[in-house]
């Protein structure tokens, strides 16, 4: 008897508790259809998205969007993307406060398009993709050089409210790329004419503008140095193995010595789907240093930089891999 006594006692407890967990899952999910909003899947500060360039000097840049919860959809979402000044400008001055200088610009207006008006996230969907188009070449009309951030929001939503503003408001870091682009390693030597002066000078990165120009910072010169615009790099890929070296900034007179790339595949031993990619540049010229009090201070930069890169074989069809002794 009490044995019977005590299996009705443990299964009135058993019911119980799974009663009152289906109350409490309820709860959980009657809140989470209250909360449930429109959000920016990739939001706040983006500088790692890919962003190629195209053979028509544009660059595709992909805006993830969609609506939150675990309850699916059940209802057509119409989202709109607007481009939100306000939030960089607040951006630079919580970052830079009154170093404007160092302050990111807006992607100028007519520079780029949204490929819709409007979008959908279709019922029982979760989320959709956007198609910011930038063109290079309207870009250049500006200043191709400067660092520009692309600021998007959910400017509306239909079916779903917008979410809160962190979550629907992105900052994208322009990053173009191309094949030469990237970080290369390597060493240089930075000569002052007419006298003793030298020095070395580490690896450089060298920024994408077209699909195949890139530019750089002559000498030792980067970003991270005051009046680094002035001393602006350009160097063109031709098929042929060259460079064609020039600058931005006529005052620094730069004077090309040398330029020429070269490119080697290699057998890729992780991943049978890639080669290893070996880019070597060789580099000099002389330019004209314009933060000297002497007008007549001139440098010469001569350098090899190399780049090593896992690449699609798909990418490269006509790729010559190289046998290794």
């Amino acid at each position: 008897m009490k044995r019977n006594i005590f299996k009705h006692i443990c299964q009135g407890t058993l019911l119980a508790a799974v009663a009152l967990c289906t109350v409490s899952c309820e709860d959980e999910l009657d809140s989470e259809l209250f909360t449930k909003y429109s959000y920016l899947m990739n939001n706040g500060w983006q500088e790692n998205i890919e962003m190629p360039i195209n053979d028509d000097n544009t660059v595709d840049l992909p805006v993830y969007f969609g609506v939150n919860g675990t309850s699916g959809n059940d209802k057509d979402i119409i989202v709109k993307l607007d481009v939100d000044a306000d939030t960089l400008s607040l951006f630079n001055f919580d970052k830079f406060k009154n170093e404007t200088a160092s302050y990111y610009d807006l992607l100028p207006a007519g520079c780029y398009t949204f490929d819709k008006p409007q979008y959908t996230i279709p019922k029982g969907d979760l989320n959709a993709k956007a198609v910011c188009h930038i063109d290079l070449a309207t870009l250049r009309q500006h200043d191709i050089y400067n660092e520009y951030v692309l600021p998007i929001k959910i400017a509306s939503s239909e079916g779903e409210v917008v979410g809160p503003s962190r979550y629907t408001k992105a900052l994208y870091y322009l990053n173009f790329t191309n094949k030469y682009s990237g970080v290369y390693a390597g060493n240089g030597t930075i000569k002052q004419l007419g006298t003793s002066y030298s020095a070395e000078v580490a690896g450089k990165q060298l920024y994408a503008i077209s699909k195949d120009e890139c530019y750089m910072y002559a000498g030792n010169m980067d970003r991270t140095k005051t009046g680094h615009k002035k001393y602006v790099v350009t160097a063109k890929f031709n098929d042929d193995g060259t460079l064609d070296v020039t600058a931005n900034n006529e005052a620094i007179a730069l004077v090309p010595l040398k330029g020429h790339w070269q490119q080697k595949f290699y057998t890729n031993v992780s991943d049978s789907r890639k080669l290893i990619r070996m880019v070597t540049v060789t580099i000099g010229y002389e330019y004209s240093d314009l933060d000297k009090a002497d007008d007549n201070v001139r440098y010469r930069y001569e350098g090899t930089l190399t780049k090593s890169e896992d690449v699609f074989k798909k990418d490269f069809p006509n790729a010559k891999v190289e046998v290794e002794d």
